[in-house]
């Protein structure tokens, strides 16, 4: 066995000779050719210092001041505006028609509606609740519908109820 060692080490010597002339003329090559010149960096311009002296308009760093346009108007009409301060629920992130009403739970006077989302999630609902991206409020639920108070955007400022509906599904799907 150690005179196998032995064997590999002497080959693996001989394999390592001082003769390294094609590394030395391969470098000798790439220090003759002639690179790509380079321009050198161009100088920057002096700096101008620019003093802001007007004083009379407001200035860049201040926050604006909220000036009297038609939406300012509209919002101090006295007309219907949706409660922005309440927290939304998992079901305002999606449209009515990404919902599905798969059944209904409880009694006639207190039912609970099964609510199936795009993604396959199951949600129990009823009157009360909100559901919808336009802030709907569920004001009954029945065995074949969940009936819905939504309050959309009229374009002008204000706000305005309509009423939408969730049905059924049939289960011959």
């Amino acid at each position: 066995m150690k005179k196998i060692i032995l064997f590999i080490a002497l080959i693996a010597i001989q394999g390592c000779n001082d003769d390294l002339s094609d590394v030395k003329q391969f470098v000798e090559s790439v220090k003759v050719m002639r690179g790509i010149k380079i321009e050198p960096v161009p100088e920057p311009s002096e700096f101008k210092h620019f003093e802001y002296s007007a004083t009379f308009i407001r200035s860049p760093f201040d926050t604006p001041q909220q000036e009297l346009t038609v939406d300012i108007i509209s919002q101090s009409r006295d007309c219907l505006q949706p409660d922005v301060s309440r927290a939304k629920t998992a079901l305002e992130a999606y449209g009515l028609d990404n919902l599905e009403m798969l059944g209904s739970l409880g009694l006639k006077d207190n039912l609970w509606a099964l609510v199936k989302t795009l993604n396959g999630d199951v949600h129990k609902v009823r009157k009360g609740h909100y559901i919808g991206l336009f802030r709907g409020r569920i004001t009954q639920v029945s065995e074949q519908q969940i009936e819905i108070l939504e309050v959309v955007p009229d374009g002008a400022g204000c706000w305005v109820e309509r009423n939408n509906s969730i049905a059924l599904i049939s289960s011959e799907n």
